[in-house]
């Protein structure tokens, strides 16, 4: 339960500051400007397509080649690839607000500030993955806290101070990517140029297809759902803010998942019995949050009991299925997880473009009961637990028989 705990505060710390950052430059600045949350909630998935390509493979493919100097070299190969990816936004964050019917000149310069912070935040995240394989949890937390809370005081401050808030949006971001490339320069040890791209693709494709179709699913859905009146924007976006950083958190389920099953040592009861006391806080955090920041938002109730009520009923659903399937990821089938993925991810997508406000909501609870389906019915009987409690999968001449 500690390392879940350790993980998911490098997640709070990533996530939830951000959001109280949003919610204060709001008070300073103007109200608009809370809703860059999200406008850039969709780009967050491409960030986390680089980071279990750059960042999670390579320390998955280090530990089943024996080969930890591909790591750094991976790292530096990740943030100039996510470089890049902001460089061609930046250029086109116009044209990508008019498509969202947003006006350009009130996003502008904190949508580019957005990607900016998530671009350095992508690099910290690559850098945290490899402490986490070396069980060293605390020095990830302390890179985190160190990173977010300057941050945070950086853009709050200076744009109290300064009145041209591009002016304090390039000092912010400049102080940080100081603080960035010294980070690097304590934690980049070797660098042996060798990448190992197509195993870590294969070590990570589960994660990498769920990055890819949540950008397309949250990009068509959210497009869809500011057609359909404010009120439905507010419910949305503060059900995102009382629910984001802790979806984030639980995702510290799956790192431990893959560093166990990596090692092919994942105690399932354990596993599944932690990742339950975490997912009962997380929620129990959500709705504490929501009783305190409703009186600011003031969201039409029945809509929000539909969207919120989703996100509970799945989060509470998914360990049993997060932990079987980078189980049969690493050690079974990386095919075989992919085309599960694909079809779940299909079925989000197929609903994203279904004309209500609640259309991806829709599809997250209709792909829910296909993830049901398929790893906690179909997968069952194909798995056992040994004597020492860890989780396996019968050979195939075993499940044939069965």
């Amino acid at each position: 339960m500690n390392r879940l705990l350790r993980i998911s505060f490098n997640t709070l710390l990533n996530s939830l500051l951000p959001v109280v950052m949003w919610i204060l430059l709001s008070y300073i600045v103007s109200k608009d400007i809370a809703r860059i949350f999200s406008i850039t909630y969709s780009f967050q998935f491409i960030f986390s397509l680089i980071v279990a390509i750059f960042g999670t493979g390579p320390n998955v493919t280090a530990q089943k080649h024996n080969n930890k100097e591909i790591i750094d070299s991976n790292i530096i190969l990740g943030m100039i690839v996510t470089l890049v990816l902001v460089i061609i936004f930046s250029v086109n964050v116009d044209a990508y607000l008019r498509f969202m019917n947003l006006n350009p000149n009130i996003y502008r310069a904190y949508t580019i500030y957005s990607i900016l912070l998530m671009f350095l935040q992508v690099i910290i995240r690559m850098i945290n993955e490899k402490l986490y394989f070396q069980n060293e949890n605390k020095k990830a937390n302390r890179l985190t806290i160190v990173f977010n809370i300057i941050n945070i005081l950086l853009i709050i401050s200076l744009s109290m101070f300064i009145v041209n808030k591009v002016t304090a949006i390039c000092l912010t971001i400049a102080l940080d990517t100081i603080i960035i490339i010294y980070i690097m320069i304590k934690n980049i040890e070797a660098l042996s140029w060798e990448f190992c791209i197509k195993e870590n693709v294969k070590y990570v494709s589960g994660e990498i297809y769920d990055s890819l179709w949540m950008f397309v699913i949250y990009f068509v859905g959210d497009r869809m759902l500011y057609g359909f009146g404010e009120a439905f924007i507010v419910a949305d976006n503060f059900s995102g803010l009382i629910s984001d950083a802790q979806w984030d958190m639980s995702y510290a389920i799956i790192t431990a998942a893959t560093i166990d099953a990596s090692k092919d040592k994942l105690h399932f009861k354990s596993n599944l019995k932690n990742a339950f006391k975490l997912v009962a806080m997380l929620m129990g955090s959500s709705l504490i949050m929501g009783a305190l920041l409703y009186h600011l938002y003031k969201p039409e109730l029945w809509i929000l009991a539909i969207m919120f009520g989703v996100q509970i009923i799945n989060m509470f659903v998914c360990p049993r299925i997060w932990l079987r399937n980078h189980y049969i990821q690493i050690n079974y089938s990386h095919k075989k997880v992919s085309f599960h993925m694909n079809v779940y991810q299909l079925i989000r997508v197929v609903f994203s473009f279904v004309p209500t406000p609640f259309c991806t909501y829709l599809g997250q609870f209709i792909a829910m009961l296909y993830d049901i389906a398929v790893y906690d019915i179909y997968y069952n009987k194909k798995f056992y637990i040994d004597n020492n409690g860890y989780l396996k999968m019968k050979k195939v001449e075993e499940i044939t028989n069965n």
